[in-house]
């Protein structure tokens, strides 16, 4: 769900890290205009995106549109408008250029709402996992964030799982309409709270 969030101005910007956030094997860290030649390599390799796990962007996409991605996450870290809002990129020590990206969208007062993705080639290793938590920890501890939260599709059983390894919670269902189309669509909710993810 990584390229639900509508272009509007966050409110107010969330301050990005002023470090790699890392667990010894994850790093998250803001994304820079360098992370365009590894976006541009996922673009263009066959089915390299997956069709989902970087926003705004289709196979074959070209480095204009690489950069642009890596300057709306920008823009969303300083509170200017942005498709799809804030974002850091995950590394992997010893591995050249990033393997996937995390996303952060205010849904309320106090409330975050991380999405992620990880390249198909670096599925299945638990980074979403690491990722995830490294990122609602950072948020409740550093950021005071009351709530972190995660919007999983009812199908979508690998994000299910990474969620409740992460140290997040079910936490019911929510409804939210598609402008464009006038559709509503339903996702499970996932939260951690006060004392982050375990």
């Amino acid at each position: 769900m990584i390229d639900g969030v509508s272009p509007s101005p966050a409110s107010p910007p969330l301050a990005p890290p002023d470090r790699v956030l890392g667990d010894g094997v994850v790093g998250l860290r803001v994304p820079s205009f360098r992370d365009a030649r590894a976006i541009l390599g996922y673009a263009q390799a066959e089915g390299g995106l997956d069709g989902t796990w970087l926003p705004s962007l289709a196979p074959g996409a070209p480095k204009t549109r690489c950069q642009w991605l890596i300057q709306d996450w920008l823009n969303g870290w300083a509170g200017q408008e942005s498709h799809n809002g804030p974002a850091l990129v995950v590394d992997l020590r010893d591995v050249p250029g990033l393997v996937g990206v995390v996303g952060f969208g205010t849904t309320g007062p106090g409330t975050v709402e991380l999405s992620y993705g990880i390249a198909p080639a670096w599925r299945g290793r638990g980074l979403a996992t690491r990722a995830a938590r490294l990122a609602a920890r950072w948020l409740v501890e550093e950021r005071g964030v009351r709530e972190v939260e995660l919007r999983i599709g009812r199908r979508n059983l690998a994000s299910r799982r990474v969620a409740v390894k992460a140290g997040f919670r079910p936490a019911g269902r929510v409804r939210s309409p598609v402008e464009a189309t006038g559709d509503v669509y339903e996702d499970l909710r996932y939260v951690v709270g006060p004392g982050g993810p375990g």
